[in-house]
């Protein structure tokens, strides 16, 4: 990294954190769309905020609708390198925060507030590394054009819009995930499935059952009512399933409501948690029912079985060198009236296709007496590892973190994941722990000055 640059950073810093500071206190969550405001008051706020910010300091920028906002290092040179961050965030949550979320908060060190990492203070650090750049005076031959977006939390329906009207570069990266280099992320599929009529109920019975509350994480509780059961009765099928919690209320019509507590995990890690949904339909599947609801639920725990987050037991499993096992986490289950359905997520390796997996999904739900309503999904993504964009990206990422490194293969989505070419590089170093999307996120001042300089070696490296 040129000396010059780095002067320039360690001379700005504090423009930098006030800069950040201005982002922070927009509270940026998706809202109700207006005119001109498609995601909402908060995103368009946050996207004027920066693109503010950039034509104070003279690069060329442009409002495409709402959506995404470009700023542009050197326009009249030809773009071979592309930068995205979003500026939109997951709502602040209710309780647990030690400052006010949408105001920055410095202690230790550490800089609080919702999108401190992921992605505000990401996008200031990229602003800054292409001002020093810009500052320095160093001959220039390419333009980067910095990509800022407003919808990633929400499906990134933005850059959908931006890809629509606009050719992307050829060389795109994103600083909203971690180092070195995530080069390959693996497909998904989230499905959602029923049995296929209901029956008659005895008097000795599964009323209902539930659990999870979003497709994409191992669900931590799930729960039943039963009739004809007691507690006690109860109790000792539970200690066949010592991993989980159980706990059983009688309730005012003389049914037991049976609550089945687990351990929760994204769907990218699933061996991680302790899937309660199917703890508790291999549970109820134990109990001696007069009627055909124990039945139902062991067969829906032979297809899903407790903790396989392989997709052994329903025959879908596959794995490749590149990418690693396919993951399957059976995550909502809603049973009422006899029938049974559920929704489920699945990341598959890349050497599978969606068109394979779906029609592997199937086969598979139809031989356990089950069908599929939807299995909508998105393929995999993969850069080369051997390609000069990820090669130069390692180096620079060896040559600022003294060390070498090997990229990254992931079960999660980057912003980048529908962009050919595209990958993640920063901004969490490893073994960080930001609290991305709770209370108390955070972003280390040591980590903001560095991913700055992580950045102005990649952009020295990439279009001079």
């Amino acid at each position: 990294m040129h000396i010059k640059c780095r002067q320039f950073i360690d001379n700005h810093f504090s423009e930098m954190v006030r800069d950040l500071a201005a982002l922070v206190e927009i509270p940026s969550v998706k809202g109700e769309p207006e005119e001109g405001m498609p995601f909402g008051k908060g995103p368009a706020d946050a996207l004027e905020c920066m693109l503010g910010l950039a034509k104070k300091y003279g690069f060329h920028t442009q409002n495409h609708e709402g959506y995404v906002g470009t700023i542009d290092l050197a326009p009249e040179l030809p773009t071979t390198l592309g930068i995205l961050c979003h500026l939109d965030v997951v709502p602040a949550g209710k309780k647990d925060w030690r400052s006010l979320p949408f105001s920055l908060y410095i202690s230790g060190g550490k800089m609080y507030g919702r999108g401190v990492i992921d992605n505000k203070g990401p996008a200031i650090a990229v602003l800054y590394a292409m001002r020093a750049l810009k500052e320095s005076g160093l001959p220039i031959t390419q333009n980067v054009r910095f990509i800022v977006g407003t919808d990633e939390e929400s499906g990134s329906s933005d850059i959908a819009y931006y890809k629509n009207k606009e050719a992307l570069p050829p060389r795109v990266f994103t600083p909203d995930a971690e180092y070195p280099v995530i080069n390959i992320e693996k497909g998904r599929i989230r499905g959602e499935f029923s049995t296929y009529s209901g029956f008659a109920v005895g008097s000795r019975s599964i009323l209902s059952a539930n659990g999870g509350t979003v497709v994409n994480a191992v669900p931590e509780t799930a729960s039943a009512i039963v009739r004809g059961f007691n507690t006690a009765e109860l109790g000792e099928a539970a200690r066949a399933f010592p991993s989980l919690g159980f706990s059983f209320v009688p309730t005012e019509n003389g049914h037991v409501q049976v609550n089945i507590t687990g351990r929760s995990a994204h769907a990218s890690q699933p061996e991680r948690g302790n899937n309660a949904v199917t703890g508790l339909c291999a549970y109820l599947g134990t109990l001696p029912t007069d009627d055909e609801t124990a039945g139902s639920f062991a067969r829906i725990a032979s297809a899903f079985a407790h903790n396989d987050t392989k997709g052994e037991s329903l025959g879908v499993a596959a794995k490749d060198k590149e990418s690693g096992a396919l993951t399957l986490v059976f995550s909502i289950l809603d049973y009422n009236e006899g029938i049974i359905n559920g929704k489920f997520d699945c990341r598959f390796p890349v050497s599978e296709t969606l068109g394979g997996m779906r029609e592997k999904f199937t086969q598979s739900l139809t031989s356990f007496g089950m069908r599929a309503i939807s299995l909508d999904g998105v393929e995999g993504h993969i850069v080369p590892e051997d390609s000069d964009f990820v090669q130069t990206l390692l180096r620079v990422y060896g040559k600022m973190n003294y060390g070498t490194a090997k990229p990254l293969a992931i079960g999660g989505g980057t912003y980048v994941h529908d962009i050919e070419g595209g990958v993640a590089f920063g901004a969490e170093f490893p073994g960080e722990v930001n609290n991305m999307h709770g209370a108390n996120e955070c972003f280390s001042t040591a980590s903001f000055r560095k991913n700055t300089y992580m950045f102005i070696e990649a952009l020295e490296q990439l279009i001079i």
